[in-house]
């Protein structure tokens, strides 16, 4: 029997709700072991995560990050800061350059523009998914909140697409706390992220739960 039919996610996100972070991130670590991963956008509080989990289980798995190739300095300085700090960053992107990218789909960063989701593939989901593949993956912690986007609102603590997990253990958390998270803890902040995959007001979801994972046999 695989792992996919012995969760019963209902009552796992049922039970989460009632946990500390912490305790989720240990459940993370003790249903998929070396199965399991963090990912980072690099983005404004990417350092708290990688953090929560080292304090949770005295270490952290391997972190992945996507590079688009449109990230700013600021951003490449978070990511220098977590392997810094002792985080093992796993960096995969598109085999295709930038240069080739704006030479080929002219004016696709417009999310109104005809190449913008097949660009938004080439440069995100395709590289994540060889990530993925190759790091054999079972499930991964990210870092998003409900208060973030309206999109995030409708996430569980748990969720399963594509033959993998996704465990969200500060889901819950709000502005205040993870600003005080921070604070407390001596963080730095990525003030200046900026995702080009997510539109010009940073709202867009760039659906990585849907689109990306690895459809399991077993």
């Amino acid at each position: 029997m695989s792992i996919e039919e012995k969760l019963d996610l209902e009552e796992i996100n049922k039970s989460f709700a009632n946990k500390e972070s912490k305790e989720r991130i240990k459940w993370a670590y003790e249903t998929f072991k070396e199965g399991l991963f963090l990912t980072t956008s690099g983005g404004n509080t990417s350092a708290v995560l990688p953090d929560l989990t080292r304090k949770a289980l005295g270490f952290c798995p391997p972190v992945i990050f996507v590079d688009t190739g449109y990230f700013n300095d600021c951003t490449h300085n978070m990511l220098k800061y977590l392997e810094k700090e002792g985080n093992d960053i796993r960096i995969f992107k598109s085999s295709i350059s930038k240069k080739e990218i704006e030479e080929k789909y002219p004016g696709w960063s417009d999310p109104e523009s005809d190449y913008f989701d097949e660009v938004v593939s080439i440069i995100k989901h395709e590289p994540l998914n060889m990530g993925l593949k190759k790091l054999k993956v079972k499930a991964w912690l990210g870092g998003i909140m409900r208060h973030e986007t309206e999109e995030r609102r409708k996430a569980d603590f748990v969720q399963h697409n594509n033959g993998l997990y996704q465990i969200f253990p500060i889901l819950d958390w709000d502005d205040c706390k993870i600003n005080e998270y921070l604070m407390l803890n001596k963080l730095p902040v990525n003030q200046y992220h900026f995702d080009i995959t997510k539109g010009p007001d940073q709202k867009r979801e760039c659906n990585i739960w849907k689109e990306c994972g690895i459809k399991r046999k077993d």
